[in-house]
């Protein structure tokens, strides 16, 4: 078996080889922009390497290559491609990214070494935040659709110029299809099984037109599905069945209205998972589970106005309701459910901003915003009302192109009712130089404190029965350094590698006393460093190759939360974090049999993790994971689709560890899974 591995990754690699196909460029500008509007389906290596990124803060589009962030594009015809489930299986391409438990079955990113929830790394759908306000905190697995896709902008680094708070590490803003884009409409579903259970079953709508100056596009999907269908074991030895016991129900709706420059979109999520592994080391009771529910109800309304070629003025209103971590408990006989603890947040923001570009791409942008956010305790452990939560922000970038170099300067000014001041300085250098660009970037970000981390201090103090306080928290703060060198070896094969440096400094943890009374608390400096590449290569008869790399070492961890400790206290591996792999590869390889019909398969390995279970310090061996998928367009007649795929072929069965040191045991993920999936087109 672990030979049949080799051979398929070395397969892969060496299919690198093969040169043989061109392609036409595109450029960036005002013609990027409409390129960046179409249908993301056939496009040619070169096309995606010239595609501008709707990235920075100056209302313009800019390419990759000279984008000043480290950006990344996964287009939504590579996810239908390769039969991606979820927002789980887009990121499992990208470097830089892993998936790891939090506590009570939920699941979210790690990013470079560094734990990614609780506000490091935001989940945008069409620029409209997802990740709650209230912790920062964006649950994943049977979340997110792929169906609706047009592209996945990723940023491998700081974004908090433009997003603000929840973007100290890295941005995933998920674009979707145009009504335009659509042109008519899309049905579907999908069923999956494990070996011993339902892996979840999958039912969607997607329709969307444009007459004249009014367009309109509407998305909806419900998704109901399962964890894994393995045992989960406690740290004291309980034990119990998760096949068909951990559902994680997902219900979505997206709307879109536009009218000339005026755009309205409407989003629903809903998101549910339900748990038996408990909060630390123990299990739930047997005869219980605990439900958490993630809730956001959002609406954005966006006004873009040209006063002439050189000036536009950008308006913009966010409402949402969030309804994040709403705890209840599910008991197996016939008591009612009782509901633990619910807290909404109503979060309000107003952003209004200039940008002035000359033809030579050259650009000063000025922006100002003012939200705030309003916390209603329905139930909860907190006595009293919090405070409204405000923050005026003032960001400013500008951009000069001479022959050697684009210069980007940008400043960000945060003022927080609660929290005092934060300045997020950035400084770039890039360029394109025909087959070669480069960028030195340095970004300043930080993640200041929410209501729910001031909630949390506050109950401590109220409710601790050793009586015992904590002072709120302040605000981390983020220094960023990366370079990016990359190279077109030919018409279709280019590399692209980057090497970064990350520092953060008061991070917050997450911890909990004897009594399991849990606050969070400021710690001193987290760092870590790494090397990044990207390969892509495409072949007119061999099709699409992608093969992605990702490394990275801790630096500095002063609390030494994140370090794998053995039960005398001994560091076992001064380069590693929990939960986290110091080695990830991916080989993706996109093969069309026909017009119509398409194999495609993914490898990605990732080296050993340490996590805990209770006190004992547990290593988890490297992990080879191999997924496949048949897609079939146009069976029988046009516009229908059938798609079978078959994931993690080897039976690895990864494991989300747990990504601090809280005493959870590794939550088990997916096993061997057969998933059919039937669409059609009209």
């Amino acid at each position: 078996m672990l030979n049949f591995k080799r051979y398929i990754v070395g397969t892969l690699l060496l299919l690198q080889l093969d040169v043989s196909i061109a392609s036409k460029y595109l450029g960036c500008g005002s013609e990027g922009e409409m390129i960046a509007d179409a249908a993301l389906t056939n496009f040619k290596l070169v096309d995606l390497m010239e595609m501008p990124i709707f990235l920075s803060a100056s209302q313009k589009g800019e390419c990759a290559n000279t984008a000043a962030n480290i950006v990344s594009t996964i287009t939504g015809e590579e996810l239908l491609n390769m039969g991606a489930r979820d927002l789980i299986d887009a990121m499992d391409l990208m470097p830089g990214f892993s998936a790891g438990s939090i506590m009570t079955n939920v699941v979210s990113f790690g990013f470079r070494g560094i734990q990614g929830d609780e506000g490091k790394v935001s989940i945008l759908i069409d620029g409209i935040l997802i990740t709650d306000q209230r912790f920062g905190t964006t649950g994943i697995g049977a979340h997110f659709p792929v169906e609706h896709i047009d592209r996945i902008e990723v940023i491998r680094g700081p974004g908090s110029i433009k997003y603000g708070n929840f973007s100290e590490l890295g941005v995933i803003n998920i674009i979707t299809k145009k009504g335009r884009q659509i042109d008519g409409g899309v049905i579907g579903a999908s069923y999956g099984r494990f070996s011993r259970g339902e892996a979840g079953h999958n039912t969607f709508v997607n329709v969307g037109k444009q007459w004249d100056d009014l367009e309109l596009s509407f998305y909806g999907k419900y998704n109901d599905s399962y964890r894994s269908d393995r045992f989960y074991t406690d740290a004291h030895g309980g034990q119990f069945d998760m096949a068909n016991q951990n559902e994680l129900g997902s219900l979505m709706g997206n709307l879109q209205v536009r009218y000339k420059d005026l755009n309205i979109r409407f989003i629903i999520d809903e998101y549910t998972v339900d748990s038996g592994d408990g909060f630390a080391g123990t299990m739930s009771f047997p005869d219980q589970k605990i439900r958490n529910q993630f809730s956001t109800y959002a609406l954005e309304l966006d006004y873009q106005y040209k006063l002439n070629t050189a000036f536009k003025i950008g308006s913009n209103f966010n409402f949402s309701r969030q309804t994040p971590w709403q705890r209840s408990l599910i008991y197996a006989d016939e008591r009612e459910t009782q509901l633990d603890e619910k807290v909404s947040v109503d979060h309000f923001k107003f952003d209004l901003k200039g940008t002035y570009s000359t033809e030579e791409g050259n650009y000063l942008m000025v922006g100002n915003s003012f939200q705030f956010e309003n916390y209603e305790h329905d139930v909860s452990n907190y006595q009293g009302e919090l405070p409204l939560f405000g923050n005026y922000t003032l960001y400013g970038e500008g951009v000069y192109k001479t022959a050697w170099a684009n210069i980007l300067l940008g400043l960000r000014l945060d003022w927080y009712t609660e929290y005092g001041f934060n300045a997020a300085p950035r400084f770039a250098l890039t360029k394109q130089f025909k087959k070669f660009h480069y960028k030195f970037l340095y970004s300043q970000s930080f993640h200041a404190p929410t209501g729910g981390t001031y909630q949390l201090t506050e109950e401590y103090n109220q409710n601790n029965i050793f009586g015992r306080t904590r002072e709120q928290i302040n605000s981390e703060q983020a220094y960023t350094y990366e370079l990016e060198l990359g190279y077109q070896l030919q018409r279709n094969l280019d590399i692209t590698a980057n090497v970064f440096y990350t520092e953060i400094q008061n991070y917050f943890i997450y911890s909990f006393d004897e009594n399991f009374d849990d606050f969070y608390r400021n710690a001193g400096d987290l760092s870590t460093w790494g090397i990044e590449a990207i390969l892509n290569y495409q072949h007119s008869y061999l099709g699409r190759f992608k093969v992605n790399y990702g490394f990275y070492q801790a630096v500095e961890d002063s609390s030494n939360n994140f370090k794998p400790i053995d039960s005398e206290g001994n560091i076992v591996n001064n380069q590693s974090n929990l939960g986290l792999a110091n080695h990830k590869l991916i080989a993706n390889h996109n093969f069309k049999i026909t017009d119509s019909l398409s194999f495609n398969h993914t490898v990605i390995f990732y080296s050993e993790r340490y996590g805990h279970n209770g006190s004992v310090l547990v290593r988890h061996k490297p992990t080879w994971v191999y997924n496949t998928y048949l897609r079939y367009q146009n069976v029988l007649w046009e516009g229908l689709e059938v798609g079978l795929g078959l994931y993690d072929v080897f039976n690895s069965q990864y494991q989300y560890v747990q990504m601090s040191n809280g005493s959870h045991p590794a939550l088990p993920g997916n096993t061997r899974e057969v998933r059919l999936k039937l669409s059609y087109q009209f």
